[in-house]
């Protein structure tokens, strides 16, 4: 079967478990009393985040060249089209966007704007990780949860320490030769996989392993100037919270437009999970799991399981709203105006 076939179904699925879920009696009445205004608001929230992401995009990319802001924010959106609708590139996700910039320059290469999204990555992902880890913690030692639920949860605390330790050793105690063989026998391995048959019509594996290194030269290059760039990093990572703000205070307001008045605490470690499992998820967006997910853990919390449930479809229907609506226009603008296309 085809994967997807399988996505499909799974979807399929998940919208089914969700309608049994519903109490429709209670649904209607939360229909009724929505606040439009909080909506709204919510609405201004997402694009405000979305926002403060172009800008942290654009003080990394300006290390390089002085994109204008309009033209970022424009790849960026259609990025998280990509991203959000298209399975390889929400696995390869950033090389959309680095491709982007490398289209509307000249005189930098894609392996230098794609360190420009891995450092963004990074610090979105260092900032979010200790709310991630505050959140395992509380509902470990304060929730009662199933315990299979309870030891999958500490297996991956446990992973994530023993990943962090031996990339530590690693760093120490395997030797560059060891690390460099490795590396050649693995790309040879990618080169040889049956969906990269376009690549191998292209290029010869000697070619091929010329422009990954050529890239890797040059994404090491940028990287390690922007990092050593202590300004961009400390205002990146600033910035970065204020984005994250924005995302917790939409889903606060969500909850109280539907007249539920969520703890902060309870808001704060049910949708850090919900993000981050959603965010390791090789899933395209669409309506179905992502959603289930979001419902179970909300209730995992304590709210209600059709609050949870109006509640998690607002916030993805706001979403889905700017990486598809939105982003859709963005492309389209893209291409009217030819930005970001290849010119030679």
């Amino acid at each position: 079967m085809k994967l997807g076939n399988i996505i499909f179904i799974a979807r399929f699925a998940a919208l089914i478990l969700i309608l049994l879920l519903i109490d429709f009696e209670h649904l209607v009445l939360i229909l009724r009393s929505i606040n439009l205004d909080l909506l709204v608001l919510a609405v201004l929230l997402d694009l405000a985040g979305f926002l403060v992401w172009t800008w942290k995009w654009k003080f990394i990319a300006n290390k390089l060249e002085n994109v204008k802001f309009t033209t970022l924010f424009l790849g960026l959106m259609s990025g998280n089209c990509l991203n959000s609708n298209v399975l390889r590139a929400r696995t390869f996700g950033g090389f959309g966007r680095a491709m982007f910039l490398k289209n509307i320059t000249k005189d930098h290469e894609h392996g230098n704007w794609y360190a420009t999204i891995v450092i963004d990555q990074t610090t979105n992902a260092f900032v979010f990780s200790i709310p991630v880890v505050f959140s395992l913690l509380f509902i470990i030692m304060f929730l009662k949860i199933p315990w299979w639920l309870s030891i999958l949860l500490e297996s991956i605390a446990i992973i994530l320490f023993m990943l962090s330790v031996f990339a530590y050793m690693s760093k120490h105690r395997i030797k560059r030769t060891t690390i460099v063989r490795v590396f050649y026998s693995i790309l040879k391995r990618i080169y040889d996989l049956t969906p990269l048959k376009f690549i191998r019509n292209r290029y010869t594996y000697q070619k091929f392993e010329e422009l990954v290194i050529k890239g890797i030269i040059e994404f090491k290059k940028t990287y390690g100037v922007i990092l050593r760039d202590k300004r961009i990093v400390m205002r990146d990572i600033g910035l970065s919270i204020i984005m994250f703000v924005f995302i917790y205070a939409k889903a606060y307001v969500i909850f109280r437009s539907v007249g539920y008045n969520i703890t902060i605490l309870s808001l704060i470690v049910s949708l850090t999970l919900t993000l981050w499992i959603i965010s390791i998820l090789l899933i395209p967006g669409g309506l179905g799991v992502k959603e289930l997910i979001m419902i179970g853990i909300y209730s995992m919390v304590g709210v209600p399981v059709t609050t949870a449930a109006v509640v998690s479809l607002i916030d993805r229907a706001i979403y889905m709203f700017f990486v598809v609506v939105i982003a859709y226009a963005a492309t389209v603008i893209n291409r009217i105006f030819h930005i970001g296309e290849r010119t030679g």
